[in-house]
Parts: structure tokens; sequence; C-alpha cells
């Protein structure tokens, strides 16, 4: 009897050593995984003003209708997906998408605004406006309204995004604990599961 405990303890020793190993590097690799709010934020401002920024310079300086055309289209993008990609960078698409979606709508409604928005030569490059339109006009303000207001959304909300994918990220854990048991000392495989 005591030869069979002996050799129990011996392979939940050396199961204990392998899963302190596993644990330690899935400790290490969680680390590598950690996301920031600042870095998410980052990276939402950067592809919507740098995106912004070249795409008007580019359309504004370029004579070339193919490197305007270019440039328009990185300011669309600067302007529809840049804000998204802080959620998107948090694995948070739910927000990441919904906000693209109001600045695609947002986009939609204003598309007769872009020469008195951002000029003739930009609606020549990207040639979707085909009236004069008043900038009171309801769905220039709509359209305005969805565009800025999720943008704004996007941008403040990477906090939630971060937070969210943490608590995922923490919902499985694996660790090493001991037990006493008929007054030996026996490790013990000990997860935890958050729902």
């Amino acid at each position: 009897m005591k030869n069979y405990f002996i050799i129990l303890t011996g392979i939940l020793l050396v199961m204990l050593f392998t899963i302190e190993a596993q644990a330690q590097q899935a400790i290490q690799i969680n680390q590598q995984q950690i996301k920031s709010v600042s870095q998410a934020r980052n990276i939402a401002v950067t592809n919507t003003v740098i995106p912004l920024a070249v795409g008007i310079g580019t359309v504004a300086i370029f004579e070339n209708p193919t490197v305007q055309t270019v440039g328009a289209a990185l300011t669309v993008y600067g302007l529809a997906t840049g804000p998204s990609t802080g959620n998107f960078y948090a694995e948070d698409y739910g927000r990441g998408f919904a906000g693209l979606a109001l600045r695609g709508t947002g986009m939609v409604l204003m598309k007769n605004a872009t020469s008195e928005i951002l000029g003739s030569r930009f609606a020549d490059a990207f040639p979707v406006d085909n009236k004069e339109v008043k900038l009171t006009d309801t769905k220039i303000l709509i359209g305005g309204a969805l565009i800025i207001g999720s943008t704004i959304y996007n941008i403040m909300s990477v906090g939630k995004s971060v937070e969210k994918y943490q608590e995922q990220r923490n919902s499985f854990a694996l660790g090493v604990s001991s037990a006493n048991i008929m007054d030996e000392t026996i490790p013990l495989l000990a997860t935890r599961i958050r729902f």
C-alpha cells in the first residue's frame, strides 16, 4: 500500500512541476497580452488624425487625379474607420463596428455637402457630390452630429473596451496549490472560472 502511495506521490510531484512550468509560461504569455487604455487611445487618435491630415493635404497639394483620389480615400478611412481602431485593438468589435456604422450613415447623409465642407477639389477627387446644398440642411446636421458624436464616443470608450478585454482575459485562471490529506501535503491543480 505504501508503494502505491509513493508512486502516486511521485506522479503528483512530476505533474506539479510540469503544471508549475506551464503556469509560469502562461503567466508570461498573459503579461505580454495586456492592453492599455493609453495605447488604445493613441491608436484611435493616430488612425483618425494622420489619415485626415495626409488625405486632405494630398488633395490640396497634388494636381494628379489619381493621387487626389487616393488622398480622398485616405481621408474617408480616417473619418470613418480611424476612431474605431482603438476599440478594435482592445477586441471590442461591438463598439467599434457600431461607431463605424454611425459614421458611415453620417457620411451618406452628408455626401452632397462634400464641396461645401472640404472644397471643390476634394469633391472632384471623390465624385459623390452632385448638387449644391446649404450647410443648415437637416440631412447635413444629422450626418454631422452622427460623425462627430460617434467619433468622440469611440475615442472616449476605449477605456471600457480595454476593461472588457481584461475581464474576459481574466475569466479563466490555472494555478497550483496544496492540500493536507491524512497528514500528507499533496499538490493540487486549481482552476478559476469567472462567469
